[in-house]
């Protein structure tokens, strides 16, 4: 379809639909429109609920709801650690059953190492796929490390299958950092910051200069990014030369002032660390989530206007893994590392405090 063509179709649309009506006209009758110059539609296995909607006086703003679920980690390969990797998909299943059971929730947002990556073949991914049919809102996905350095090698899924798998969640087949427009006014840029083969990762050259060329175009659009390794370390002063090079991007300084600079740029929701953190640079929020995998066994949703966002934390309804996940958390190699064993500094630092799990940020 050409440009003209595109920008007439959502001007049209536009005119006479709301906010989330607007998407509810795209995603929810078959049809494909486009939004900020950009093709949304029925992505595959995604429809739109129907839903009620919300603040329809003429002239006032919608609020846009997204779940930001990251490290989920799902595997039938692997014992319990760290990450409860026995009970992933238990885990799995009761936070896409809190998301189904949220009617306002306008999309999702996988933040990276959804899978593990150790099955054979497509299991894992598969069973992945399984649970999310239930999923009636509109999804989108970015790597993690898991996704792109399979162990073993040639066994489970590579990065260019995966990518395959997820078409039209965000990810697409030589196009592994992506913007869409989930509803007008917001963009999310899906950076890919994995290295194959590596924990750790960074955003090349091109890869940089596809994001300046990406913020430039959306001057008056509120944008988010979505990335799965640290922008910025979470652990305070303390120096932990390991979790730096495991965790933190390689060039998060030339990445943060890209972001920094630009004022459009709101929030930056991360993961990888898999802890509950939110920091602010230069207006800009940083947010890291925490895992639904390891304790606080958790996930985010983000309600966003104009003006803000409001963060609120849900964790796993099942009391039994939020003690197993305390345990194997208290006995790992992270706690020794952080807190010299510490259960009290180890368990607050994972689970976040107050302000970093159930606040509302401004925008600037």
């Amino acid at each position: 379809m050409a440009d003209k063509t595109a920008h007439n179709l959502t001007s049209d649309l536009e005119e006479g639909l709301n906010r989330r009506s607007f998407v509810k006209y795209g995603l929810g009758v078959g049809k494909a429109v486009f939004i900020g110059g950009l093709l949304v539609g029925n992505f595959t296995g995604c429809t739109t609920v129907s839903k009620k909607s919300r603040d329809t006086k003429s002239g006032r703003k919608k609020d846009i709801k997204l779940a930001h679920i990251t490290d989920t980690h799902v595997t039938f390969t692997g014992k319990n650690g760290t990450a409860l990797k026995e009970e992933s998909f238990n885990i799995f299943r009761d936070v896409i059953a809190q998301v189904n059971d949220m009617p306002d929730i306008d999309c999702i947002l996988f933040g990276g190492d959804n899978i593990n990556n150790t099955d054979p073949g497509t299991k894992g991914f598969d069973e992945f796929m399984n649970i999310m049919s239930s999923v009636k809102v509109p999804y989108f996905a970015q790597f993690g490390n898991r996704e792109v350095s399979p162990i073993p090698p040639g066994i489970a899924l590579s990065k260019k299958q995966y990518a395959e798998k997820m078409k039209g969640h965000g990810l697409d087949l030589a196009k592994y950092s992506w913007s869409i427009s989930p509803v007008p006014g917001l963009r999310i840029l899906g950076l890919d910051t994995t290295i194959e083969g590596h924990d750790n990762g960074e955003i090349p050259e091109d890869g940089l200069k596809w994001l300046k060329k990406e913020i430039a175009k959306y001057p008056n659009d509120i944008i988010v990014t979505l990335s799965h390794h640290l922008l910025l370390p979470t652990w305070g002063n303390r120096d932990i030369q390991k979790w730096e090079k495991k965790y933190l991007l390689k060039d998060h300084q030339k990445v943060n002032t890209i972001l920094e600079n630009s004022p459009q740029v709101k929030a930056c929701l991360m993961g990888h660390h898999h802890v509950s953190k939110v920091q602010t640079i230069a207006g800009l929020h940083y947010i890291a989530s925490p895992a639904t995998v390891q304790y606080p066994h958790a996930f985010r949703t983000i309600t966003i206007n104009k003006n803000e966002a409001r963060l609120e934390f849900h964790q796993v309804r099942d009391q039994r893994i939020i003690k197993l996940g305390k345990h194997h958390l208290l006995t790992s190699k992270n706690a020794e590392e952080y807190a010299g064993g510490s259960a009290a500094e180890t368990l607050a630092y994972c689970h976040g405090s107050k302000e970093d799990n159930d606040a509302t940020l401004k925008f600037r």
